[in-house]
This record gives C-alpha cells, structure tokens and sequence, in this order.
C-alpha cells in the first residue's frame, strides 16, 4: 500500500485553479458606492449571446457561453462553462452554469450554480425583503449582487461599486472596484475579507462587453466567435502547463526566484536577500527550519496526534485528480481527490480536535520545476510545523515554496490562489 502511494504522487501534486474570470467587473471610471437606480428601462434590451474560450498556461483548457434572455418581467442571464483537461493520466472534463434572474431594474432575486463532473454539486441563493438566504449558510450583504451581473449595470448605467459574490465559489464574496488602466482597458478588483484581493485585467469589446479577460490566477477568457469556440483542442495537462521550470544544476537547497514576492515566513523556508547583480530572492529550503510565525499557546506536545492524523487522512483519501475538492465545506464527505481535498480534510480534523492549524498554498519543487501545491502548517504545542497529508509527511519542507498561508475556507482558498502568479522565475542559487 506504502509502494502505491509512492507511485503515484505525481497524479496528485497539482490542485486546477478555478477558472472563474472576473469578466463581469468590466467598467469604466472610478465609481461612487451607491448601488445603481432601480428604475426599470423604457424599452426592453435585446437578448444577447457571448462565447469565449479560456486559457491556462498558453493552453486552451475551455469555453465559457454568456446569455441574457430579456422579457418584461426582467432578465435570466446564464453563464455555461465547460473545462476540459488532463491531470497526470486522469482526464478531467467539468461542466459549471450559474443562472442569475433579476427583474427590469436589474435587481437580483435568485441565483443558482451547478457543477457537474466527477460528482454533481449545487448551491442556490434566494433575495426577498429580508435580505440573500444562502443554501451554503453563507451570510451575503442585503445589497450584494453576483459578479455575472455587473456587466450589466455597467451597460445600463455605465458605473459600478459595491458588494459582489462570486456564486462559482461558494458565495464568497467582498467590495468590488473597478479602476481605467487604459482606453479600453479596466483592472477590476474585489477586496475580500482579511484584506485579500482578487483581480482581473479587462479589455473591452466595442459594444463595452469583455473582449480579454485575465484573472490574477493567470486564467485568461477570450471573445471568440461560435465557430472558434467549437473548434477541437487537445486536453493539456495541467501540472506542465503552469510548471514552472527550475534553471541550473541543483547543488544546494537554495531556490533563487523572480517575481512579485511577499512570501509569508513559514516553517520549512527561510527568505534571504540575493546576491548583489541577482535579480530576486533567495529561498531557503529545509525542513529543520522553523519559520518565524506567531508561535500559539503552548501546551503539550500534539506531534503524536498530528502523525495520527496525517495517517488517517492517507488511509481515507484515495489519490484521484477527477474528484477535486473545491470547497472547504465538502471535505468534510471527501474520500478520494487531489492535494487540496488532502490539505483541507487534514485541517478540518486537527481543528475539530483543537489543533491549531492553517492552509498553504504555493509551490512544490519536483525534479526540475515547481508545480502548484497545497498542504497545512499546525501549532504542536510548541512549534508551528508543515504538514503535507498529500505525502504523510510531518513535518514537511524542504520541498515546499509558501506563497500564501490562509483559513481552510472559500476566502482562504481563493485568495491563496491569487498568490499563485507571484512567482515568474526560478533557479538553483550558486
């Protein structure tokens, strides 16, 4: 059984980033906070229709068809997403609608998502008087609406700020920005809670709808046209398409990287300044490191109950990239899935037993390159250790690259993943 998993770690490194695109905080100049007027146009608008192909890595991964369906009551607008890519020598094929209703004024009052692939998922929210009602529990502000449906006030009004979820993502949610970059071009921001940010760079078609769309996870949407749209592609995988190569002969556990980089200071790894005429910064990997974080309550030693743990999970989850664990909530039903669902069932048991713990989201060094992963840090008692139940290690490091560090929630899931384009480079520093 040992053997087996071993074999088969490569089937599971990589979590797929959600290819929700901010395409509908498309806007124009810098708002006002009020929510848009409620009076219903004069005329009815035309229904309409958009297709757009998505792109990960420079590779198509799917197509994405926006419909708004206009009658005197109001307006259905549906967005259907289809993803279509491999993951080790699993084939992954995902459908996702989110169909919004909202009546002339554009006032949202039902909203519902559904995925379907390795196992059907489903969420609804509902508005009336007193405010969104949530089949996720999930608390919305009164006046919030779905990101899908901010083109649409853009359209109308030509302006936009306020409270937006984004209903493909559990009905997160926070304060949604739109700023001009350039003509014809937005950066849409949406503030989550505990100050994480979410963005998209938009340009703009001619009629003011969303041409290119690119998210902060490196997901790009691009206006094609039906033909385009239906034309075959190949199923890439994941893992190679957003791999990052790792340059130069490895003789060191010293990673010089290039990019945006904050990188939080967490067990495992030590950031250094890099040598003068290096461009970056120095990543110190080992597993003995202690990092530098807000040591918790000490108490006893829990490393015993945390190998337990890590034990348990590899005993429950099968190793299986179709059936990723999207959401916090569902790791709680997870038997089989990928490094998330591992991260996340891991987290949902040491917490249920009082150990501190927190999700990491970064990078992990596999032979020549770095490849997205996801793992915990835990509180023993005495230490902040990293625990990678992926790989029944704990504690783990030396191959771990920490970009973000976050809650085991939606929140948490989402805003790690905007960490994930901080590194451009990497090489083994001399």
């Amino acid at each position: 059984m040992r053997y087996l998993r071993s074999s088969r770690r490569t089937r599971y490194d990589h979590f797929f980033v959600r290819a929700f695109v901010l395409v509908a905080l498309a806007a124009c100049a810098p708002p006002p906070r009020a929510r848009p007027a409620l009076d219903a146009p004069d005329m009815r608008p035309l229904d309409r229709r958009r297709v757009y192909t998505i792109w990960l890595g420079g590779a198509r991964v799917g197509t994405a068809t926006e419909t708004e369906t206009w009658s005197r009551a109001g307006v259905t607008l549906r967005r259907d997403e289809d993803l279509r890519f491999a993951r080790g020598e699993a084939t992954v094929a995902l459908h996702t609608a989110i169909t919004i209703t909202a009546d002339a004024a554009l006032a949202p009052t039902r909203v519902t998502w559904t995925e379907l692939g390795a196992a059907a998922r489903h969420a609804e929210a509902i508005h009336d008087v007193s405010g969104w009602h949530t089949s996720t529990g999930v608390a919305l502000p009164a006046d919030a609406v779905p990101a899908e449906l901010v083109t649409l006030y853009v359209r109308r009004d030509g302006r936009f700020a306020g409270d937006v979820f984004l209903p493909a993502r559990g009905f997160v949610g926070g304060a949604g920005r739109v700023d001009a970059v350039a003509p014809g071009r937005v950066l849409a921001r949406l503030a989550l809670a505990g100050g994480a940010l979410a963005e998209a760079t938009t340009d703009l078609d001619a009629d003011g709808t969303p041409a290119r769309v690119v998210d902060g996870e490196g997901v790009i949407s691009l206006r094609a046209s039906p033909a385009a749209a239906a034309a075959p592609f190949r199923a890439v995988d994941l893992v190679a398409a957003t791999a990052i190569p790792i340059t130069g002969a490895r003789t060191r556990t010293h990673l010089l990287l290039d990019g945006d980089l904050a990188l939080p200071a967490l067990p495992g790894q030590r950031a250094q300044l890099a040598r003068p005429g290096d461009a970056g910064l120095v990543l110190v990997l080992d597993a003995a490191l202690p990092g530098a974080l807000p040591p918790g309550v000490r108490g006893r030693d829990r490393s015993p109950d945390i190998a337990a743990l890590v034990a348990a999970v590899q005993e429950r989850i099968t190793p299986d990239l179709t059936a990723t664990t999207a959401s916090a909530r569902d790791a709680t039903a997870a038997t089989a899935g990928d490094c998330t669902t591992y991260a996340l069932v891991y987290a949902a048991l040491a917490m249920e037993r009082g150990i501190p713990t927190r999700v990491v989201t970064g990078l992990r060094v596999d032979g020549a390159r770095l490849v997205r992963h996801r793992w915990a840090i835990s509180w023993t008692g005495r230490a902040w250790i990293a625990v990678d139940a992926a790989f029944g290690a704990a504690p783990a490091g030396g191959d771990l690259v920490g970009l973000a560090v976050h809650d085991a929630d939606d929140a948490g899931l989402v805003a790690g993943e905007s960490a994930l384009t901080q590194v451009r480079a990497a090489a083994w520093a001399p």
